[in-house]
């Protein structure tokens, strides 16, 4: 089993389009995920379930692992 969402998974569970919540994570604008740059120049989203979880039991989390 993953550790990690996706992003589908996610902003599914947040009823909003999944483009937003990437941009969202790209900038730094929700505490859990992140977005790297792969060699191709695609932008890879990593949303750990323990850090999402957390954010939509309360609606914050500071746990990145």
């Amino acid at each position: 089993m993953s550790e990690t969402y996706t992003v589908v998974e996610c902003a599914r569970r947040m009823g909003i389009d999944q483009q937003t919540l990437r941009n969202l994570i790209k900038t730094k604008q929700v505490t859990f995920g992140f977005a790297f740059r792969q060699p191709s120049g695609r932008i890879h989203c990593v949303i750990p379930k323990k850090a999402f979880d957390k954010f939509m039991e309360e609606g914050i989390s500071d746990d990145a692992t």
